[in-house]
Parts: C-alpha cells; sequence; structure tokens
C-alpha cells in the first residue's frame, strides 16, 4: 500500500509541476501526445485519439493555436475542414512533458527492488484493465 501512495505523490506532484510549468492544462497536454507525427490531422482524428467530443476538441486546440503550439490550416476538397498540426514550440513542449515523464519514472522505481518493480507493474496493469472496462 506505501508504495501505491508514494507512486501516487510523486506522480500527481510531477503532473502538477509539469502542467505549471507550461501552463497548460491537462486536457491540453492530452491533446499534445494525440498528434502521432508532424502531419495535419482532423479535430475529429484528434478528438477520437483521446476519446473526446470534436466539440470539446476545437476549443481545446483554439486555446493552443492562441499559444502559438498548434497551426491550422482549412483543406481545399469538399468538406473544408480544418487540420492542425503541432508547431515546433508544440513538439518541444511535448519534448520536454515525456522528458519530466522519464524523470518521474525514475524517481517511481530508483527506491524499489525487483520484486517491487513487479508488483507495482503488475498493479497498475490490473488498474488500467478495470478502468478500461469501466470506461
Amino acid at each position: 500500500m506505501q508504495i501505491m501512495e508514494n507512486f501516487e505523490r510523486i506522480y500527481t506532484q510531477t503532473l502538477d509541476n509539469t502542467t505549471t510549468e507550461s501552463d497548460l492544462s491537462l486536457a491540453q497536454i492530452k491533446t499534445l501526445f494525440a498528434f502521432d507525427d508532424g502531419q495535419y490531422r482532423s479535430m475529429k482524428r484528434l478528438a477520437d485519439n483521446i476519446g473526446i467530443k470534436t466539440s470539446r476538441m476545437n476549443a481545446i486546440v483554439d486555446s493552443l493555436i492562441n499559444d502559438g503550439i498548434v497551426e491550422c490550416t482549412q483543406t481545399k476538397d469538399k468538406s473544408c475542414s480544418i487540420k492542425v498540426r503541432l508547431t515546433s514550440q508544440g513538439k518541444n513542449i511535448r519534448e520536454q512533458i515525456e522528458a519530466n515523464q522519464h524523470k518521474l519514472a525514475k524517481t517511481i522505481y530508483a527506491g524499489l527492488n525487483n520484486k517491487d518493480k513487479a508488483t507495482l507493474l503488475n498493479s497498475l496493469d490490473t488498474a488500467f484493465k478495470i478502468l478500461k472496462k469501466i470506461h
């Protein structure tokens, strides 16, 4: 139980620091990771990648565009939809968040022996499977 309490404390603290340092909300951070490459993506595809409604994605992307993290273009095909992609600033922010996540993992695992690591990973896997069932 102590391992899980420490994990939650460290993870929450690191996530809070990441969000505070970049002034991004959790939804905005999730959106950064919905871009799978440097290509333009539709709002619908981004929304589907993180499991939210397109209308919510529009609001998130608008805020990221205003911050210079995402850029958009209007397609010239028959749908006239807007496509978006990360700017270089957006890519840099995503890399910083990934680096913080790696530091977090090292911090969590640093004090654990192999048995405790295996137990933690097993517990997280079980929790993830349960959450998938109820989501």
